[in-house]
């Protein structure tokens, strides 16, 4: 007998719905028995969705790849070309030490200057008072001391004599002395400056080489650039190939439905049961994801749509209170879980469930997508950590 619900009224009075097509195809198997070339173009269409949507997977796991070495290169970049501001920012303030050092070698060399001016015009005083003494002869140095009146006088005018020489003598020595010293303290200047300099030099050679390393990171960041731009077209491309399969597949399925109907309506098939399972098999394909990581969410969604009963609990606590079956006795409508896979953080606290709809297939919520995948490839991928398993959601047997 078929169950009703409220709202809902018999299809002769209404018509036959989409969910009706799925009921009669589904409950009695009528898109294998009666359609094997649209089931077998379904199946092919299935497996190009599967290719399509893990290339798609691969390309974006590629462009994240690529997006973490932009941001590496990026960072190395940045930090590079702080470095060549540092170095930068040193030559210049080392090019400002050099410029004071050699005012300092301007001033000291203009003393130097200064000092040999002094001794000249003291040489000069001297050679011309030499020279003049020289000229006069003895004759004035001899008249000064036979002018001498006493020995006393005598003596006087030769010490001061001796001391007017003594005197020029230790004043050119005095000033040579000094012109010595500072010719000293330039020289000291002139090889602070030399090492400044050198030391300017091996900063340049460093920001050099620095800026080389910034020309190269700069080029490999382009060429990070180009990827990453190549990469996200290769995952627009493939997301597009994904919404045209999905498509394509809507539509064959619907084709299929179209015949299921037609030959329901023939009295080729008919439906038995009580038409629970029709009902579950029908939810699984009209319930939308409720999100990612809400692969439990959408199977109690789907009983509660197909009126079977209000149920609760994560993949895991389905998996231990309801599948006790090994995957060999599964049959249409039931769950299909496993307590545990490391696929993230939620699905290895979680695990995973689906719905098996018949016909090899699975359906089942992953990653806020609804996918099919066949029932082998679905315990090839989720049998990781425990044994896929199998039972009947809330216990509840459908027909």
């Amino acid at each position: 007998m078929a169950r009703f619900f409220p709202g809902r009224h018999d299809a002769a009075e209404r018509g036959v719905t989409r969910r009706d097509a799925l009921r009669l195809a589904f409950a009695a198997g009528a898109c294998v028995a009666l359609l094997p070339g649209s089931a077998g173009a379904e199946e092919s269409t299935r497996e190009q969705l599967d290719a399509a949507r893990s290339d798609q997977e691969a390309a974006e796991a590629e462009l994240e790849r690529i997006g973490q070495e932009y941001e590496a290169i990026a960072a190395q970049l940045a930090e590079t070309t702080t470095q060549v501001d540092d170095l930068t920012a040193q030559i210049n303030a080392k090019q400002a030490e050099i410029d004071d050092k050699q005012a300092e070698i301007d001033a000291k060399q203009a003393e130097i200057d200064d000092k040999q001016s002094e001794i000249d015009a003291k040489q000069e005083v001297l050679g011309n008072r030499m020279s003049s003494a020289y000229k006069a002869g003895s004759t004035s140095t001899l008249d000064l001391l036979l002018s001498s009146a006493s020995f006393e006088e005598l003596t006087s005018n030769i010490y001061y004599l001796d001391k007017i020489s003594e005197s020029d003598r230790a004043m050119i020595d005095e000033i040579r002395a000094l012109k010595a010293e500072l010719e000293q303290e330039r020289a000291e200047l002139e090889a602070q400056r030399n090492e400044l300099e050198q030391q300017k030099s091996d900063l340049e050679a460093d920001r050099s080489e620095l800026e080389d390393l910034q020309a190269q990171q700069q080029s490999q960041l382009e060429e990070a650039r180009a990827k990453q731009e190549e990469s996200q077209q290769l995952v627009e491309s493939l997301s597009a190939e994904v919404q045209d399969l999905v498509e394509q597949y809507d539509a064959e399925l619907r084709a299929a439905q179209e015949e299921a109907l037609r030959a329901a309506q023939a009295g080729e098939i008919t439906v038995t049961g009580n038409g629970s399972l029709a009902d579950v098999i029908a939810a699984a394909y009209s319930t939308p994801s409720p999100g990612s990581g809400l692969c439990a969410a959408w199977v109690h969604n789907v009983f509660r749509r197909a009126g079977v009963g209000s149920f609760s609990g994560n993949a895991d606590d389905l998996y231990y209170r309801y599948c006790n079956l090994n995957v060999s006795q599964i049959q249409p409508g039931m769950i299909v879980a496993t307590n545990s896979v490391p696929y993230s953080y939620a699905a290895l606290l979680y695990g995973h469930v689906g719905i098996y709809v018949g016909n090899g297939v699975v359906r089942h919520n992953a990653s806020g997508t609804l996918r099919e995948d066949s029932l082998d490839q679905f315990v090839s991928d989720y049998s990781v950590t425990s044994p896929v398993r199998c039972g009947w959601e809330g216990g509840v047997s459908l027909a």
